[in-house]
């Protein structure tokens, strides 16, 4: 008895539903991994504008915290401050305006100010005049609220967001009391 052998032929290479479900596959992998790396960039992105905002904000509330916690009665010196007051605020359309007496007698003023467009925090003591936040800072709204009963305090708000894409926008909202430390 002569077996024969039979010989099988063997298949090479994919066939064209293995290639494509493959390649749909690695397809799938890439589009998803570069969604979750947009993702991620955009995330760092809003993270460092709240970052500046809050640093230029905190930069801007340590200024007046200083200064208004040092701030005295009026001698009449500032024109907008009565005689034996410690502070007026007079919305001038824009925003309000903080105005007051400093330690060293300067006529101090707080205000918004527009400045290229974006709107800044603006202070003027006697006749010098800065901004002391950033032109990539918009300050959307200040107000400024008096307690006069017993010890002077100033509660002050404001509304700011980074300028650039609005997707990393950093809306901030912020609200803080500041009390005079002038007893007589």
């Amino acid at each position: 008895m002569i077996f024969k052998r039979q010989i099988k032929r063997q298949k090479t290479g994919f066939s064209l539903i293995e290639v494509l479900v493959s390649v749909s596959l690695f397809v799938i992998i890439v589009v998803s991994s570069t969604e979750i790396f947009r993702m991620v960039i955009g995330s760092q992105r809003e993270a460092i504008a709240n970052q500046n905002v809050q640093e230029s904000l905190k930069y801007f509330y340590e200024v007046l915290s200083k200064e208004i916690r040092m701030a005295r009665r009026s001698d009449g010196t500032c024109p907008q401050v009565p005689l034996n007051q410690m502070f007026v605020v007079i919305n001038n359309g824009v925003s309000d305006v903080l105005y007051f007496q400093n330690y060293y007698g300067q006529c101090v003023t707080y205000e918004l100010a527009v400045d290229g467009g974006t709107q800044r925090f603006k202070i003027t003591r006697d006749a010098d005049t800065d901004f002391i936040s950033p032109n990539k800072i918009f300050i959307e709204k200040l107000s400024f609220i008096l307690n006069n009963v017993g010890q002077s305090s100033v509660t002050v708000y404001l509304e700011a967001h980074a300028l650039g894409d609005k997707r990393f926008r950093a809306d901030m909202d912020i609200q803080t009391t500041i009390t005079s430390r002038y007893y007589k």
